[in-house]
């Protein structure tokens, strides 16, 4: 078996100069005329040609090249190479280039020729020309020469002699041992000749194939397979290996994909783009369509910071823990096709794959043991569609105690995840205990994870192994807001505030891995659904809520990627309504029942929840309104319609909001906080309002936005500002005109908020009284 280097670009120098005969003369100015380059087409006739020095590659033997005078072709001498055994310690392979300090002009030939013979049949693995240990811009390779102990002629054509008016690179080599053994070749009359016997050349890319290929807004890729087959005066067919400058690439749609003179695509845009070429003046075969998919579509917020104890975790890959050593988070193994990056979402650091069928992660010169772990986590984020039946796959390997692949003592065990679980566009933390990988009998020396399935997009974050034993659950500290509405308006499922219904199991067993407690806060009476993936709630008695309009709960959740409520009917009929996750505090919301159709309200059995992480619940009631409860808007704000390009935006169901944001900070107001839906669309609710603020996860600069944009709606407000922060405090209010006759959409100068530092702004502030929807609050221009 070869074993050699062919990094041409890494080299130790080894110089070995021809003797430079140098001739001057006496001539008048009038006689001078622009410097040219010297033709000179030997390269070795009997010795180094005039200004020809060699140079060995890196990690080859620096000795494997001498001069022979007692074994050549013809004339005095040739070049004689002493490829070396395997495991020689002065080298693992014979390598080299034959270079110019001055470049000669080579256009009028059109092939490198030489002799060669070797001690014994060989295959010299590559030889060429265009290699000057710099660009090598017009590098061209021969693979794959057969050798034997006859003298024979070679012949390496040239593709476009025009584009080598002052080439440095005469000549390179490399070969290894074959069979473990070293043998000896040798060289003679190198030179470049004018034959003009080759026939029929052939331009090709891609090997001449027509390729395909998906890519995505942003992506490089290079044009490969480039080659030239030449018909030798001999009758053969002899295909070298051509550099891109040779070529003139194009594509056919210029607003999709580019290409570069080096064969690069730059993917631009969505669609579809075909990159061709000529050689010189022919065409040459096989072409590449990039079929551009547009910008990758990834998240907007990172994933849930983990709460475990560090000392009870062996984390793989987390901002939040020391990581272990991993080998590499792609194996590249045969037949799987992704591709792995990094990338930082919002300073968290998160691993992408693309195009993933599956992907092997080792850790096997440092293999982990997990023997006194309980649980093996893994966040997961996918724009792919997650319906059934669509999977998401995890196998762990040990390697046993020989610590050997296949070594007679491993263990493994794949889990397939699906929905509820898997999500598209949100977060997923996927939490499983170790004891479910029932064929994994061996946890005391893992060396890989296998991610696979269905979905070819995946980001993932916070790849560890824990102990359940010591889990950290930071709740909440304080209890959920006291509920005001009248008792008589209630059916109360579950809360402190009003008499529930009776005979409700708040457990019932539907195989969920839930774990249902109902710890006190501040003395009131909490629900905590612990490492959810579903959980239902069982009615002693059928209910009818047809009286009622709406459904409340408060909720609260720091490590939550995703959580739905549902009603049920029997069928059963269930519709599930998403809640906003994790939660800056508490979170309260009021679900019109209409949300829920075509459950039977008349006929209620049971509440569902499923999604994941640890969920505080409170308040869970249905009321109706005009009990106390204020008017309430009936259909939602207008939709925006401003282009997400020119959108900063803070609170909106048609955008991505600015992450981390607190809408109900801590600064000693009396306002009610409450997120309602309202014809199936979020709103913030400010009850009793004195003056509320909102902090954003970070500092915003605005400064190319024009407008700030709010829907408000109020029927008892009589005075209401709005405020924009930037520190110092500096904040300048802007008066909006109460009460409204339904929604008012108002788009406010930014001038208006001077002297704001726009550049730095990090807070809102509304002032003013009485009841206050708002929705779609965002800057635009």
């Amino acid at each position: 078996m070869k074993k050699y280097n062919q990094n041409y670009s890494a080299i130790t120098i080894l110089i070995v100069l021809a003797l430079l005969t140098f001739f001057s003369c006496k001539r008048d100015i009038d006689d001078l005329k622009p410097a040219t380059f010297p033709t000179t087409a030997e390269v070795f006739i009997d010795g180094f040609s005039e200004g020809l020095a060699y140079a060995a590659f890196g990690g080859s033997k620096v000795t494997a090249f001498d001069v022979d005078t007692d074994v050549k072709y013809q004339g005095t001498a040739s070049m004689v190479f002493a490829v070396p055994d395997a495991g020689d310690p002065a080298g693992a392979y014979a390598g080299g280039a034959y270079y110019t300090t001055v470049g000669r002009d080579l256009t009028g030939y059109d092939a490198l020729t030489f002799w060669a013979k070797a001690s014994k049949s060989a295959t010299l693995d590559i030889v060429g020309f265009g290699n000057d240990l710099e660009e090598s811009k017009y590098q061209v390779t021969l693979q794959n020469v057969a050798l034997n102990t006859n003298w024979k002629k070679y012949i390496i054509p040239i593709p476009d002699p025009s584009k080598l008016t002052q080439e440095r690179g005469m000549f390179f080599y490399s070969e290894g041992p074959e069979n473990g053994l070293g043998y000896t070749f040798w060289i003679d009359e190198m030179k470049f000749e004018k034959l003009g016997t080759l026939a029929h050349p052939r331009p090709a890319i891609m090997e001449g194939q027509d390729q395909v290929v998906s890519a995505e807004t942003g992506q490089q890729l290079p044009v490969t397979g480039l080659i030239e087959t030449f018909n030798l005066p001999t009758g053969v067919d002899q295909t070298i290996g051509v550099a891109p400058a040779y070529f003139t690439f194009s594509s056919s749609e210029t607003s999709i994909a580019t290409v570069s003179s080096s064969g690069i695509v730059s993917v631009i845009d969505a669609g579809s783009s075909v990159i061709t070429a000529k050689l010189g003046d022919l065409d040459a075969a096989g072409s590449l369509t990039i079929q551009s998919a547009g910008q990758a579509v990834g998240p907007q917020s990172p994933a849930p910071t983990p709460t475990v104890s560090p000392d009870s975790v062996i984390s793989l890959f987390s901002n939040a823990y020391n990581n272990v050593p991993v080998d590499t988070w792609n194996t590249r193994w045969q037949f799987s096709t992704a591709e792995d990056f990094d990338l930082q979402i919002v300073g968290d650091d998160v691993k992408r794959y693309r195009d993933l069928n599956f992907v092997g992660i080792e850790f096997s010169s440092q293999t982990i043991n997990a023997t006194a772990m309980t649980h093996f986590h893994i966040d997961i984020w996918t724009p792919d569609p997650t319906d059934p039946p669509a999977a998401f796959k995890v196998l762990l390997v040990d390697f046993g105690a020989n610590g050997t692949f296949d070594g007679g003592d491993d263990s493994s065990h794949e889990l397939s995840f699906t929905r509820p679980l898997l999500q598209t566009g949100q977060w997923v933390s996927i939490d499983v205990p170790l004891a479910n990988f029932t064929g994994l009998v061996n946890r005391a020396h893992l060396a890989q994870l296998v991610l696979s399935g269905d979905l070819p997009n995946v980001y993932i974050d916070n790849v560890y192994f824990y102990n359940g034993g010591n889990v950290v659950s930071t709740g909440p500290t304080t209890a959920a807001p006291n509920p005001t509405r009248n008792p008589a308006d209630v059916i109360s499922i579950f809360s402190d505030a009003y008499t529930n219904v009776a005979g409700t199991d708040f457990n019932p067993d539907w195989g969920q891995a839930t774990v249902v407690s109902q710890p006190s806060i501040q003395g009131n009476k909490v629900l905590l659904y612990s490492g959810l993936n579903y959980q239902g709630t069982q009615f002693a008695s059928n209910l009818n809520v047809t009286t009622m309009t709406h459904l409340h709960l408060d909720y609260w959740t720091s490590n939550s990627s995703g959580l739905n409520v549902f009603l049920i009917s029997p069928g059963p009929t269930e519709t599930p309504v998403a809640l906003n996750v994790p939660t800056n505090g508490w979170a309260s919301i009021d679900i019109p029942l209409s949300s829920f159709s075509p459950v039977d309200l008349a006929d209620l059995i049971q509440f569902k929840f499923d999604g994941s992480g640890d969920i505080y619940l409170d308040n869970i009631y249905f009321y109706k309104t005009g009990g106390g409860g204020g008017n309430t808007p009936t259909t939602a704000a207008p939709t925006p319609t401003f282009s997400a390009a020119n959108v900063i935006s803070i609170f909106s169901d048609a955008y991505t909001n600015v992450a981390g944001t607190n809408l109900n900070p801590g600064w000693g107001q009396a306002t009610l906080v409450t997120e309602q839906m309202i014809a199936g669309n979020n709103t913030l609710v400010y009850t009793g309002l004195n003056y509320q603020g909102i902090e954003l996860g970070s500092s915003q600069n605005v400064s190319g936005m024009t407008h700030l944009h709010l829907d408000f709606w109020t029927a008892n407000s009589t005075e209401l500002k709005v405020f924009i922060i930037s520190p110092g405090p500096v904040e300048t209010p802007y008066n909006l005109t109460v009460p409204t006759s339904g929604w008012s959409s108002i788009d406010i100068p930014l001038s208006e908020f001077a002297p704001v530092d726009l550049t730095d702004v990090f807070q809102f502030k509304f002032e003013g009284n009485g009841k206050i929807y708002l929705d779609n609050i965002l800057f635009h221009n």
